[in-house]
Formats: C-alpha cells, sequence, structure tokens
C-alpha cells in the first residue's frame, strides 16, 4: 500500500517462520528485543543509502560558508570576529535564535583554524535521548547497558584533532554537564562502563538558543560549566535583524 515506506519489524517474540513471512512482505529486515542498537543504526544508515540511490540526490541547498549569503554589515562584522579567534584555542559560546546559523558559524571557524584538516563533528544535545547522551558523546564499553553488544566509540573521539560542536548545550543532563566540565578542565574522559582515563585534542564550540545565565540562575546550568564554555561569545542576530542578508538568502534558495 506504501511502496515508499521502509519497514523494521521489531519484535520480542521472533521465530524464523515469523521472520520469513516479514521478509516476504517486504520488510527490509527482521529484529528482536532488545534490540542491538549499533545493528540499528547501520540498518538506517544502509536504508538512507538505498533511499538517496532510488530517489536520486537532489542538489544540495545546505548553506557550507555564512559568507556566502553575509551581505549585512552585522554578518560581515561577526565574520570577522570569528576569523580571528579561530586560529585560537579557546571555547566559544555561539548564541542566536533556531534557525540563525549557528552550526555553520561553527564550521567557518573551524575552517580558519589549524585543526582545519581534521574532523568537524556536530551534535544536537536536545536531539539525544537523556539516557544515551553520555554514551553517544563519550563511548561505551561491551556490556555497559543493555543492548551495548560491542564497544563504540564516543563523538569526543571522532573529533581528536578537530572540533566539537555541541548545539543546544543547555539541554545536556546535569550529570553529563559535569563529565563535560571535566573534560575542559583536564582533556579526559571515560567511555561508559569503564574506569580507563582517554585523552582527545578536541576544541569545544558550544551553541545555545536559551539564555544560559538565567539556566545558571534556576540552577538548571552549572555555573562553572558555563564560564568554561564562554571564553569567547559571539552572538548572530534574526534574519529579521540582518536585511541585508535575505536578499542573498533567497537567490540561494531560489
Amino acid at each position: 500500500q506504501y511502496p515508499t515506506v521502509v519497514v523494521i519489524l521489531l519484535t520480542a517474540y521472533g521465530t524464523i517462520e515469523t521472520a520469513v513471512d516479514a521478509m516476504k512482505a517486504g520488510a527490509w529486515d527482521f529484529l528482536t528485543k532488545p534490540v542491538d542498537l549499533d545493528l540499528l543504526e547501520n540498518q538506517l544508515q544502509d536504508i538512507e543509502v538505498y533511499l538517496n540511490k532510488s530517489r536520486g540526490e537532489p542538489e544540495s541547498l545546505e548553506i557550507t560558508d555564512i559568507s556566502m549569503i553575509a551581505h549585512d554589515p552585522q554578518t560581515r562584522q561577526l565574520i570577522d570576529q570569528a576569523r580571528q579567534v579561530a586560529p585560537s584555542q579557546a571555547t566559544i559560546l555561539v548564541t542566536g535564535e533556531t534557525g540563525t546559523g549557528k552550526e555553520v558559524l561553527a564550521r567557518l571557524i573551524h575552517d580558519h583554524s589549524d585543526r582545519k584538516g581534521n574532523s568537524f563533528v556536530a551534535v544536537n544535545c536536545a536531539a539525544l535521548p537523556s539516557n544515551l547522551v553520555e554514551s553517544e558523546l563519550f563511548g561505551h564499553e561491551k556490556g555497559a547497558f543493555t543492548g551495548a553488544t560491542s564497544s563504540r566509540v564516543g563523538r569526543f573521539e571522532e573529533a581528536d584533532g578537530g572540533t566539537l560542536f555541541l548545539d543546544e548545550i543547555g539541554d545536556l543532563p546535569r550529570d553529563v554537564q559535569i563529565k563535560l566540565l571535566r573534560f575542559l578542565e583536564t582533556g579526559e574522559f571515560q567511555r561508559v562502563g569503564s574506569n580507563k582515563r582517554l585523552q582527545s585534542n578536541t576544541r569545544i564550540i558550544s551553541a545555545t538558543n536559551v539564555d544560559l545565565s538565567a539556566a545558571v540562575e534556576g540552577g538548571d546550568f552549572r555555573e562553572d560549566l558555563y564560564f568554561r564554555l564562554n571564553v569567547v561569545r559571539l552572538h548572530l542576530p534574526p534574519l529579521r535583524e540582518r536585511k541585508g542578508d535575505i536578499i542573498p538568502l533567497a537567490e540561494h534558495f531560489l
């Protein structure tokens, strides 16, 4: 009935007969509970590749360089500031409303730093389930929790030598805030399920669409972490305050 929908069947009552029936009915795969998260992630990546090939890759409209559309004086000044701080190793906090281009600005900083030959890794903290944030950032060892059937590196290891962009940092759980603070102080971290201390030469750029100082006052965000992240602060005004960027943006997307 819906030929363009890809189906993965999850069940706690898996049998060979059920699996065969599911595959005959058109399911992409058949997985039993508890789900192997690494296997599920691989399946989703395979599905994405399959769908892109079957539909044809559309021309990307993603803005990869904010200077492409930076005609407004405010934006130009901000880009100049970003390029000036890029060569330093200071942590940077980018503030601004959702959709203003905070990640694009972070990429520009990375591309103008001595880390540009290494990875730029972006993580949206608000999009991660609270029980998986620590594993996503710091990695985990086999058996660390239900479904952890193999060891996995985290984003800090992926970004070693490069830049880790933590978007919506205000949504980071308090227990993970402590671990991030420890990394900023020592350059060390531990995978979930391990006592071994690992090191990562990673520059942290974070971003938020909320007032973190208010979150500190409300007890939702650690004050010491806030000061560690807010060494250099760059603010991206909303598009309504950058009218000079509207026409180049429209031309880019149209």
